[in-house]
């Protein structure tokens, strides 16, 4: 039984934690803004990037994720607090680096709220089709980084993680939008709440993880070619500290995509009498496993440049766009795994 109330204050909530992550992606562009120095301060302040740089050696130039870089690159507030920023910041960068986090936490409470609501209204769990798929994993992602964002001093990856947010979100309300049904027979198992939701977990923490390598990626090139006038990029944490947090991200959503894999090939067996079949949902899953996993074999590698891993990682993270919109969407790839509802 569905109820169309519970469904029509589902979707206010969700245009509702669109207005609000919109007003989140200003503030923190305006967090940003405020990072960077003025001019004045630009000339008169020593070069932080130069100097840490010179201090670590090799380490900013070449192979970052060595454990050479590690130790001179430590951020003060040790390995499992997060990169910290490379110089001071304003009273009001941080006032707008605030208002962003504040509105992030809305704009996420409204967006769960939409979901489980949904979920209510259609009597299921509230991902039966790519609609339900797309918010439900949106909402993990933003709910990843609100709890991670306050204690690890993350306001300036804000506009990096807000920013796709807001678009799968309005593709999801303009394009992928299906009205509720019920599920196919397939998915009516206990299976669908334990491996989908570890799936959205694992793929939050992919998302994360590639926000955070795209600007280490940023913070790298401006640290081999500092420019004449610094700007934000150079008040972020440093590029070795970027990457060991790309990594621990990586490295905890790999394990739970691994648990995903073994997960989804039990419930193949239950539902379709085999663990594998070849299905697309099926091997594009096992690619993301295996480009991770290569991502982490270098990464552990000596003399293995860390850029040339970022790389891969992000490699293994357009895998796992495709597997969310080409597979479910392109007929060419669709299989059994055929529950997009489009």
């Amino acid at each position: 039984m569905t109820s169309p109330a519970l469904i029509s204050f589902a979707n206010n909530a969700l245009y509702s934690s669109m207005v609000v992550f919109a007003l989140a992606m200003l503030a923190f562009v305006a967090h940003l803004a405020a990072r960077a120095p003025r001019r004045a301060e630009a000339r008169s302040a020593p070069r932080t990037d130069v100097l840490v740089g010179a201090k670590a050696g090799a380490a900013v130039g070449s192979d970052a994720g060595s454990p050479e870089a590690d130790v001179s690159l430590e951020p003060a507030g040790g390995a499992g607090a997060g990169p910290a920023a490379s110089g001071p910041e304003s009273l009001r960068s941080r006032q707008w680096g605030s208002i962003g986090l504040t509105l992030t936490y809305l704009a996420t409470a409204l967006l769960v709220g939409s979901v489980v609501l949904r979920g209510v209204g259609v009597s299921r769990p509230p991902w039966g089709n790519m609609f339900e798929f797309a918010t439900a994993a949106v909402a993990a992602v933003s709910l990843a980084y609100s709890v991670l964002a306050r204690r690890n001093r993350w306001e300036w990856l804000g506009v990096f993680v807000v920013a796709p947010v807001l678009l799968v979100l309005g593709l999801a309300v303009t394009v992928l939008y299906t009205e509720s049904h019920e599920l196919m027979p397939a998915l009516k198992s206990y299976w669908l709440a334990i491996h989908v939701t570890v799936a959205f977990l694992a793929v939050a923490l992919f998302t994360l993880a590639a926000a955070v390598a795209v600007v280490y990626l940023l913070r790298r090139r401006r640290e081999e070619r500092p420019p004449a006038r610094p700007g934000f990029l150079e008040s972020l944490p440093t590029s070795a500290a970027l990457e060991r947090t790309a990594y621990s991200l990586n490295m905890g959503a790999f394990i739970l995509w691994t648990f995903t894999l073994i997960a989804g090939s039990i419930w193949a067996k239950q539902a379709w009498g085999a663990y594998w079949q070849w299905d697309p949902k099926e091997v594009w899953t096992f690619v993301i496993w295996a480009v991770y996993a290569a991502y982490l074999h270098s990464r552990a590698t000596a003399g293995v440049d860390a850029r040339k891993s970022v790389y891969i990682a992000l490699a293994g993270y357009a895998a796992v766009l495709i597997n969310f919109t080409a597979v479910n969407l392109v007929s060419t790839f669709v299989g059994m795994h055929n529950y997009s509802g489009m």
